[in-house]
This record gives structure tokens, C-alpha cells and sequence, in this order.
């Protein structure tokens, strides 16, 4: 016989109010709403988002923790390659630091300047493999987001 159960799977009392969840003897699962019941699914794909479905109409959600939240309200993209010869602010902030000099060879990945926002210190790696040629900012600047603070040369 078929029963309702929470989310962890333990047995729910029937009452006439709330949400109720509920599986057929078919294997399809139901959400008791009042006195509709719903058919929803719900399953993972391949590329991490969820497929919802609620009474054959589909949606896409992606989970996404604290930090995605904050990078996303920041103007951040995580895992975006940074390829370019510039080093842009990624969000408004002050220069605290400048970790490199015209004329020095870096290499991808290197620290060159340490960005304040937000309360937070930020260190600003280079993209690319380079030589700086040009130090657009200096300790102390106020900059805006993708204002040009270094550039390379190959």
C-alpha cells in the first residue's frame, strides 16, 4: 500500500492541510497539495542542472550555494579562462598593493595586485604568460569594475 512521506523518507501523518508527498505503486511520485495531488519528478543531468517536473510542465534549476550567490552578485564568473593581456577590476575597489613592476616577466597564475572590496582583500592574478608594459593604477586608486589596472605585452 502506498503511504506519504516527508523528504527523508519517514511516514507523514494524513491531514487535510499542508504538503504531502507520496509514491504509486508504479514508482511515480506524488505531491498532495490540500486535496490535489500533483505528479512531480525530479532528476539530475549530466551537466549538474535539475530537471523538475510538476505535472508534465518542465523547468531547469541549478543549485547554487552561498559562494555562487556572492561571485554572481559581484560580477565574478567562475571557471571563465582569462586569456587577455589586460588585468581588469573585476568589481569596484581601492589598490592596496602592486605586486609587479613595468618591464618583469609573469607567468599565468602569478599574484599582481591585491584589490580591496567590499571589506575583503582581493589578490588579482595574471591570465596569461607575459612581461608587463603598462601599470595603469597605483596604490591608494579607487577603481571602477573592468577599469584596465596592468597591461602585457606577448
Amino acid at each position: 500500500m502506498a503511504g506519504y512521506r516527508n523528504a527523508s523518507g519517514e511516514q507523514m501523518p494524513v491531514k487535510e492541510d499542508g504538503a504531502r508527498l507520496h509514491r504509486d505503486e508504479r514508482g511515480r511520485w506524488w505531491v498532495r497539495v490540500g486535496r490535489k495531488n500533483h505528479c512531480v519528478s525530479v532528476q539530475q543531468n549530466a551537466s549538474g542542472q535539475w530537471d523538475v517536473r510538476l505535472d508534465g510542465v518542465s523547468d531547469q534549476w541549478v543549485y547554487r550555494g552561498l559562494r555562487e550567490e556572492l561571485m554572481e552578485r559581484m560580477g565574478i564568473e567562475e571557471g571563465v579562462g582569462n586569456h587577455s593581456l589586460e588585468l581588469r577590476a573585476p568589481m569596484p575597489g581601492k589598490v592596496l598593493e602592486i605586486l609587479v613592476e613595468e618591464g618583469q616577466s609573469v607567468e599565468e597564475g602569478e599574484a599582481m595586485l591585491v584589490l580591496e572590496a567590499m571589506k575583503m582583500e582581493n589578490v588579482l592574478r595574471a591570465g596569461t604568460a607575459g612581461v608587463v608594459s603598462t601599470i595603469g593604477v597605483q596604490a591608494g586608486s579607487a577603481v571602477e569594475k573592468e577599469a584596465v589596472l596592468i597591461s602585457m605585452a606577448d
